[in-house]
C-alpha cells in the first residue's frame, strides 16, 4: 500500500508539474498560484519524511563534486540576491518556490531506483500529453465560444496572437513554457518509443500540438533537441520515423488554417507577419530588453556582484508592457539570472545547465534536452519551470548512474 501511494504521489507531481492553469489557491490568496505541483509536492514530502525518510540516497549528487558545489553556490547566491534585494517580500516568494521545486525532485530521484524512474517518466509523459490535449481541446471551444465555463481554479481562457488566431498551450497558462513541457514529454516517448506500443500516434498529435503553440523558442527548441539527437545517436541525420510523424500534422495543419483563412474564421497574413519577421514589435522588445539588460550589469556594481534579487527584474523594465508587474522579466534567462543574482550565480548557473553538461555527457540520453534548452532559454527564461529543473536533474542522476 505504502510503495504504491509513493508512486502515485510521484506520477502525480511529474504529471501536473507544468500544469499551472490550474489554481488551488484562486480566491484564496493572491501571492502565487497554489498549483496541483505545489498541492502533491507538500503531501510527498510529508509522506517521504514520515516512511522513507532513511532510505534517500544523495549519492548521485554527492558523487560529483563539481556538481554538487557549482549547485550548492548557485544556490547560496541566490538566497544572498534576496536577502539584498529591492523586494525582499517577493524575492523570498520565488526562492521558496525554486527551493520547492528543486527539493521535490531531488528527493524523487533519490527516493527511486533507475527502473522504477524510468517507468513513471514515460507513464507521466504519456497521461501529460492525454492532459495537454484535453485543455487543447476545452481552451479551442472557449475562444469559437461553443463552451463557457466559469470555475475559478481552472483557466480555459486561450491566448490569441493579436486576436486573429488561438494560441494552444494546453495546461500552461505561458504558450512558450507550455510548449516547453510537451516537448518534454515528446522526447521522453520519443527514446523510449520501443517500449510503448502506441508511441506513433502519441508522437503524430505532439508535433501537432507543438505547431498550433505558435511558439518561435518552441519551434527552435524542438528543432536544435531532435537534430542533437540525431547527430548523438544516428549514422545519418534524417529518421523516417521522424519525418513521417512530423510530415502528416504539417499537412494537416497547412490544409486546415488555409480553409479557416478562406472562410475569413482567422487571418493567416497577419499571424505569419508577427511571427516570422524579426521587425515587430514582440521581436525588437525581446532584442531591446537584453540589450538594456546587459547595459544595467555592468553600470551598477551592485547589479553585477549580487543582483537586484531574485525573481524581481520586472523592477527595472521600464517603459515595456509588463513594466511594474510581478510578470515582468528580461526574456532571457542567462540575463535575468545575472542581473537578478549577480556575476557568481550567473557563472554557476552557466556551469551546471551547460557548461558542465557538455564536457561530461557525450553518451547521455539526456544532454539534448540540455543543448536545446541551452538555445530556448537564450530568448526565455524557466528558472521557476518544474520541468526545467527535472530535465537539468535527469541528466546528473543518469550520467553518475552510468560513470
Amino acid at each position: 500500500m505504502i510503495p504504491r501511494l509513493k508512486n502515485s504521489l510521484i506520477l502525480l507531481i511529474l504529471i501536473f508539474a507544468g500544469a499551472d492553469r490550474i489554481n488551488l489557491g484562486a480566491n484564496i490568496i493572491d501571492s502565487f498560484n497554489i498549483t496541483l505541483f505545489i498541492f502533491f509536492s507538500i503531501i510527498f514530502f510529508v509522506f517521504i519524511f514520515t516512511f522513507y525518510l532513511k532510505k534517500i540516497n544523495l549519492y548521485w549528487i554527492l558523487k560529483d563534486p563539481w556538481f554538487f558545489i557549482a549547485f550548492s553556490t548557485f544556490l547560496l547566491f541566490v538566497l544572498l540576491s534576496c536577502i539584498f534585494s529591492s523586494d525582499v517580500i517577493m524575492s523570498s516568494k520565488r526562492f521558496v518556490l525554486l527551493i520547492l521545486i528543486i527539493i521535490t525532485f531531488v528527493i524523487i530521484l533519490s527516493s527511486i531506483d533507475s527502473i522504477n524512474l524510468e517507468s513513471n517518466i514515460i507513464f507521466s509523459s504519456i497521461i501529460g500529453t492525454i492532459l495537454y490535449l484535453i485543455f487543447n481541446i476545452f481552451l479551442l471551444m472557449t475562444w469559437i465560444r461553443f463552451i463557457e465555463i466559469d470555475i475559478p481554479q481552472i483557466n480555459f481562457e486561450p491566448n490569441t496572437l493579436s486576436f486573429y488566431i488561438p494560441r494552444l498551450g494546453g495546461f500552461s497558462s505561458d504558450v512558450n513554457r507550455g510548449g516547453f513541457v510537451l516537448s518534454f514529454f515528446t522526447y521522453i516517448i520519443w527514446i523510449y518509443r520501443k517500449k510503448i506500443s502506441f508511441s506513433g500516434l502519441i508522437l503524430t498529435t505532439n508535433f501537432f500540438m507543438i505547431l498550433i503553440t505558435l511558439s518561435r523558442s518552441t519551434y527552435l527548441f524542438i528543432f536544435i533537441l531532435f537534430l542533437t539527437y540525431s547527430i548523438l545517436n544516428q549514422k545519418h541525420i534524417l529518421n523516417t520515423a521522424l519525418i513521417k510523424y512530423l510530415s502528416i500534422p504539417i499537412i494537416s495543419i497547412i490544409i486546415v488554417l488555409m480553409h479557416l483563412n478562406s472562410m475569413g474564421v482567422i487571418h493567416l497574413e497577419p499571424v505569419i507577419e508577427e511571427r516570422f519577421s524579426t521587425n515587430t514589435a514582440s521581436s525588437s522588445i525581446h532584442f531591446d530588453l537584453i540589450k538594456k539588460g546587459i547595459n544595467l550589469i555592468f553600470g551598477k556594481i551592485k547589479l553585477f556582484f549580487l543582483g537586484v534579487g531574485h525573481g524581481v527584474s520586472y523592477l527595472l523594465t521600464d517603459g515595456y508592457y509588463w513594466s511594474g508587474s510581478k510578470y515582468g522579466n528580461f526574456h532571457s534567462q542567462y540575463i535575468s539570472i545575472f542581473i537578478e543574482n549577480g556575476a557568481f550565480a550567473f557563472l554557476c548557473f552557466t556551469f551546471i545547465s551547460f557548461v558542465y553538461p557538455l564536457l561530461i555527457g557525450i553518451r547521455n540520453k539526456f544532454l539534448p534536452l540540455i543543448i536545446a534548452l541551452l538555445f530556448f532559454n537564450i530568448f526565455y527564461q524557466l528558472t521557476n519551470e518544474p520541468t526545467y529543473w527535472l530535465s537539468i536533474l535527469l541528466f546528473y542522476k543518469h550520467q553518475n548512474s552510468i560513470s
